[in-house]
């Protein structure tokens, strides 16, 4: 998830947020609206009006957006495949899925539905446009018209055939059912993302350099974004092949040295931390429940004056903001979604609410390494730890 993500609520019950640069999209679309459609399709009227339906056009565009990553997401769990979040950006939206389609249908039909949805709204919006034409407000026949349009643009724009786009990911359900070889397919569809992402980078800067048009620099972003992603997915794919079947209950460490929520920092680093030797710890309750996670990096920042007052649940990350997996998840899928900081992170493993051990990022370095190796990491037995 991105950091500075504002919650948005649940739809269809997958949990929903909003990244703070989505305000930037929304005010840049909102002045062109304003500043520019509008006046030249609906010409001779207030400044207010055109402003007032440029704000309700940029919101239902907004929505629409919702809509289309709302549809990957119970499509996923149509066909078995979880999902942890949507998270609406700057550069549109993602729905974050917990594990891949079992088979190549159900990869198509995950990746289709997201435009099929945007194309069907295009042409609901450009329909009532055309059908209340004289009817409805200029001003709002306009702005529903140019929903419409958007909503067509970004359903052709996600069919390009490359990921992390929607038309790669179809690409990859057809080489996948040709081949029976999904890493092969991925690889594929990565390889056109990046392609296609340079090609962008190169259109925009051209246009800039050429035609001496900023605009340019929105589609260099954009091609920035889909090769860093492509090249991202192609890691994660590289990963997954490698792991395997092999799951978090494989790598955590049963037993880990825990933080108790209700002991001073101070008496925590005396008795708990200086003879444990790490830097990251789970936080527990007096009943044994998961908190959160504290580092030292974090206790750190805190007045030595302080630290003779403050319990360490007070000042640990909750669980909520911390990284959390069960044991039977695939390690693969925790890998695709968690970037663990050394130090920093920890991967909080909870059986029923209950924790059951914990991985650090060394823990997950050193399996990958091992499984380049052709190797497997030793799940480390049980042994109680010292704890205050």
């Amino acid at each position: 998830m991105l950091r500075g993500t504002i919650p948005l609520g649940r739809y269809a019950g997958v949990p929903v947020g909003a990244h703070w640069s989505v305000l930037v999209i929304l005010v840049l679309l909102t002045d062109v609206i304003a500043t520019s459609v509008l006046p030249a399709a609906a010409p001779g009227h207030a400044t207010a009006a055109y402003w007032g339906t440029a704000v309700a056009a940029s919101v239902c565009f907004l929505a629409s957006l919702l809509a289309h990553e709302l549809g990957h997401a119970v499509t996923a769990r149509h066909y078995g495949v979880g999902v942890k979040r949507i998270t609406l950006w700057l550069l549109g939206g993602a729905a974050e899925l917990e594990g891949s389609a079992p088979n190549p249908r159900a990869d198509f039909v995950i990746a289709a539905i997201g435009p099929a949805i945007s194309l069907v709204l295009g042409g609901l919006c450009w329909g009532t446009a055309f059908l209340a034409a004289g009817v409805l407000p200029e001003l709002v026949a306009t702005g529903i018209a140019w929903i419409g349009f958007t909503n067509v643009v970004l359903a052709l724009f996600n069919l390009l055939p490359g990921t992390p786009l929607d038309g790669g990911r179809v690409l990859r359900a057809a080489v996948w059912k040709r081949t029976g070889d999904r890493a092969r397919a991925a690889l594929v569809a990565g390889r056109t993302g990046q392609v296609l992402g340079v090609l962008l980078m190169v259109l925009g800067v051209g246009e800039v350099l050429v035609l001496g048009q900023l605009s340019g620099l929105w589609l260099a972003l954009i091609g920035w974004f889909l090769v860093s992603a492509a090249q991202a997915e192609l890691t994660g794919d590289t990963t997954r092949s490698l792991l395997g079947d092999r799951t978090v209950r494989a790598v955590l460490d049963p037993a880990p040295v825990t933080a108790p929520g209700w002991l001073t920092v101070e008496a925590f680093l005396d008795t708990v931390a200086v003879p444990a030797r790490a830097r990251v710890f789970p936080v527990v309750s007096f009943d044994g429940a998961p908190l959160g996670v504290v580092a030292l990096g974090e206790l750190a920042r805190l007045p030595a004056r302080l630290r003779f007052e403050t319990r360490v649940a007070d000042v640990a990350r909750p669980l909520d903001a911390a990284v959390t997996a069960g044991p039977d998840e695939w390690l693969a899928d925790v890998l695709a979604r968690t970037a663990l900081r050394p130090g920093r992170d920890l991967l909080v493993v909870l059986d029923h609410g209950r924790l059951a051990g914990a991985v650090t990022a060394d823990d997950l370095v050193r399996t990958v390494e091992l499984a380049v190796l052709g190797k497997q990491a030793e799940a480390p037995a049980a042994e109680p730890r010292s704890q205050a």
